[in-house]
């Protein structure tokens, strides 16, 4: 089980904590995680930092199993070579700013072996582009519980689970989608309209919901237009693009 009882409180709810004591950590890219996660059946906690130069997420695994960890483009954390401390986002929190759990202190560790396998399978997808595929196809059948012509009105114990996924799905389609544009020239109406929707799905990322289940759900349904939305641009074959002619005067190269 995931323990914080040795946690020192610090400004904004925050809670400072020593790993190596009751649990150990993997720092992770968060792209690389977010496809780890898609090869474990039940994840344990795992916490987003989205402010170092490179988001983050930390996986929190048994203490003490760390001693042999050689898992590339990953870090762990733990006492044994010197103290490290981990920021832990307060319990509830769930989205940004700040640091925040993709899930939950209430889904307990994942196991370190577990959590190796993963991270070796994701380590040897191929680039995201331009062979890498999504499946877009679930990520659509998400949306569409919230979108969909035929979407009802999700439970509220329902609904925190259905938004975490959602929120996943952004996270792994916003840089794919911004790899696909590579191959698009820069004043391709293709490519300017995937910035858009890029950047208001990111918007929509880092939104608050207000506190009533009416509000939670109007949030939902946001991130499940830029799901759909992004799954579009997703789909949009590269390969048979020819590059738009230089531009002429009067447009702006981004």
């Amino acid at each position: 089980m995931f323990d914080d009882r040795a946690s020192v409180a610090t400004a904004a709810g925050m809670r400072l904590a020593q790993a190596g004591v009751r649990w150990d950590v993997v720092k992770v890219r968060r792209f690389l995680g977010l496809q780890a996660i898609e090869h474990i059946e039940q994840p344990g906690a795992v916490a987003v930092d989205p402010h170092s130069p490179e988001p983050m997420l930390y996986f929190f695994v048994p203490a003490g199993t760390l001693a042999d960890w050689d898992v590339p483009d990953t870090r762990a954390l733990n006492s044994t070579e010197c103290t490290t401390h981990v920021v832990l986002p307060p319990g509830h929190r769930e989205a940004p700013p700040g640091p925040y759990w993709l899930l939950p202190p209430s889904c307990g560790l994942t196991p370190t072996d577990t959590l190796h396998r993963a991270l070796e399978r994701a380590l040897h997808r191929p680039d995201p582009h331009p062979h890498f595929r999504i499946d877009t196809a679930a990520m659509r059948a998400d949306a569409a519980q919230l979108i969909g012509d035929a979407a009802e009105l999700p439970e509220s114990t329902v609904l925190p689970q259905l938004v975490q996924r959602l929120r996943g799905h952004l996270m792994v389609l916003v840089p794919h989608v911004e790899d696909r544009m590579r191959a698009f020239a820069r004043t391709a109406e293709t490519r300017l309209v995937a910035q858009v929707t890029v950047g208001e799905a990111q918007r929509r990322l880092n939104s608050v919901p207000g506190l009533t289940f009416i509000s939670e759900i109007k949030h939902a349904q946001t991130l499940a237009r830029s799901v759909e939305a992004l799954c579009r641009h997703a789909e949009v074959p590269t390969h048979t693009v020819a590059k738009a002619p230089a531009p002429t005067v009067g447009v702006v190269q981004q």
